[in-house]
């Protein structure tokens, strides 16, 4: 089977908790205020909602593409446990080719728990990477790269995993595809090198505001694009939650708002808004376009309750989608 899309990385359980009987506080350390969610010591809380919902940034970038008819497989290392069962089956359904997906005894399937409060998009989680991080080189299969265009990887974080992305990378630059990279914090915080080393080979670079300053170190969106059009990218996105997103190909920076949806749960729109870029790629849609397609998808995946829900399965609901709803947009040159 011939594949447009690849995606390696993350494939995980979310368990999905909304709780109000939980604290929030805030410390003001030097110029920075930290915000923190905290459990009384020793309470027992009560949970309003519990949702099992498989996601993983890799799955559902592998699975958002599927769902607008582009051929995607997803590459990865889970566990042989119940939370394994929903993974492969959600992906199944949805499109994507599974034969490439790895299990093993050696360790469970990546889980997740996510706390949801009242407060609006805040939430924190509890991630365990588990098997995700068991995959190494020699299970990557050279065969499969020969006719992809779109490779995506996401965050592993140990030696041999980080190995079997660059393999991916590798491959894909020899049958002439092209990398997009959606490192997290998790592979920004615990293999600083290999996150350096694996943007450095890819073509396009997809963050949100929180992961591109703990990437650069800076804070102004211009200075954090100067700085990451350094490794030679052709493209970069950032994304800031209901402040909108930038996109800049190194020369124009288009900064868009959100469009005005009704928004019922923002997890995974991050994806979606990859899902988006890459897709815009394949279609050879302008950088305004490609803003405006990506914002979409991340807006169709927000409308709906849970990952990978809301995404059309064709392109010409998106197009009619962006043509009825204004988007504000300021075109500029990046100085």
């Amino acid at each position: 089977m011939t594949h447009e899309i690849l995606t390696i990385g993350s494939c995980t359980l979310d368990c999905i908790i909304n709780i109000k009987d939980i604290l929030r506080f805030e410390l003001l350390e030097e110029e920075n205020v930290k915000k923190y969610t905290a459990i009384e010591y020793s309470k027992k809380l009560n949970v309003e909602n519990l949702r099992f919902i498989p996601g993983g940034s890799a799955a559902n970038i592998a699975a958002d593409c599927a769902m607008v008819n582009l051929k995607s497989a997803y590459i990865g290392m889970i566990g042989k446990d119940f939370s394994a069962k929903m993974c492969l089956a959600d992906l199944g359904s949805r499109g994507v080719d599974i034969d490439h997906i790895n299990q093993t005894d050696e360790d469970k399937t990546a889980f997740s728990v996510i706390l949801k409060s009242g407060w609006g998009k805040d939430r924190s989680i509890l991630a365990y990477k588990g098997a995700n991080d068991l995959i190494t080189p020699s299970d990557i299969d050279e065969d499969l790269f020969k006719n992809v265009k779109a490779f995506a990887w996401t965050s592993l974080t140990r030696e041999n995993s980080c190995k079997a992305i660059e393999k991916c990378i590798d491959l894909t630059n020899k049958y002439g595809g092209k990398v997009y990279a959606a490192p997290s914090m998790s592979i920004i915080k615990n293999s600083p090198k290999w996150v350096h080393k694996l943007i450095g080979k890819s073509d396009v670079l997809s963050l949100n505001y929180e992961e591109a300053t703990a990437l650069t170190g800076k804070k102004n969106n211009a200075s954090i694009l100067k700085d990451l059009f350094r490794k030679d990218l052709e493209k970069i996105s950032i994304t800031d939650g209901s402040d909108g997103s930038i996109i800049s190909d190194g020369k124009t920076i288009i900064n868009s708002g959100v469009y005005k949806v009704s928004i019922k749960d923002t997890t995974g729109s991050g994806d979606a808004f990859m899902s988006g870029i890459i897709t815009s790629d394949l279609k050879n849609y302008s950088l305004e376009k490609s803003s405006k397609f990506a914002s979409a998808f991340g807006a169709f995946e927000a409308m709906e309750i849970g990952v990978r829900e809301g995404i059309p399965n064709n392109f010409d609901e998106i197009d009619k989608f962006i043509e009825e709803n204004e988007l504000d947009q300021v075109i500029s040159e990046l100085k």
